[in-house]
């Protein structure tokens, strides 16, 4: 049986049954403030790597000189300016395991009156990315939920070389059964500014959807435009509605 990923969209993205275009949002503007944000090394870990940099047989002028390059603030900027450069390389794209979350149709959806896209998994569009593109850093990863933020080592390298960062949340974000597609932002397919945030929007094409769930509260001119969309390209339409017996929804 095909596996679906879900893409909750508000009516505001009605556009995507035009344009193909959906946005890869940068770390800083997703909803949660700890998105990409691994653990700050502590002092002693600093000092560690301090150490490590510092040759076995250095003299004392060498070791002087590292110390005095690589002390804690050079390292405490260093950090934070690889976290920055997170927002200006790297776009996520939110998919969901499940459709049926009230949570999510009311938080991603603006209360009901949008939509939910179900994506076909085995699609060549998703195949893309489980090939994992160093180059483009383009990859596809289920979200890891912890209650202890990432911990990865201090370096002198690029954020990149870490996927863990970009895929670990609190377990408060559970219910999301959240897949993510990562990529470089440098590869979209459209760019608008804007602020704070620019706009990277990629192609998900047409042909990669299943199916499409309508909310339980869509305004009928919504409405009669995604079922046209849905007639018109042979994809399986649902609407969605309260359960009598659970808090999840249910379609129809």
């Amino acid at each position: 049986m095909t596996k679906n990923y879900y893409k909750y969209l508000p009516i505001s993205r009605l556009s995507y049954l035009e344009d193909e275009l959906l946005r890869f949002t940068q770390p800083g503007d997703l909803n949660d403030p700890f998105e990409c944000l691994p653990k700050k090394p502590s002092a002693e870990e600093l000092n560690n790597l301090i150490n490590s940099l510092i040759p076995k047989n250095a003299s004392k002028e060498a070791e002087l000189i590292v110390r005095t390059k690589f002390d804690s603030h050079y390292l405490d900027e260093l950090y934070k300016a690889q976290c920055e450069k997170v927002n200006e390389d790297i776009g996520i794209f939110s998919l969901s395991k499940d459709w049926k979350s009230s949570l999510m149709w009311a938080h991603y959806t603006e209360s009901h009156k949008g939509y939910c896209v179900g994506f076909d998994s085995d699609n060549i569009f998703f195949s893309d990315y489980l090939s994992e593109n160093k180059e483009n850093f383009k990859s596809i990863k289920e979200v890891i939920y912890s209650e202890k933020r990432v911990e990865i080592p201090m370096i002198l390298g690029q954020v990149q070389d870490y996927y863990e960062p970009y895929i670990t949340k609190s377990v408060d974000w559970i219910y999301e059964e959240e897949i993510r597609l990562l990529t470089n932002l440098k590869s979209r397919d459209k760019f608008e500014k804007k602020k704070p945030f620019d706009l990277y929007l990629f192609k998900v094409p047409h042909s990669a959807i299943n199916e499409i769930i309508l909310g339980a509260n869509i305004e009928s001119d919504n409405e009669k435009v995604i079922k046209k969309f849905a007639l018109e390209n042979n994809i399986q339409i649902f609407k969605s509605k309260v359960s009598k017996t659970t808090f999840d929804m249910e379609r129809e």
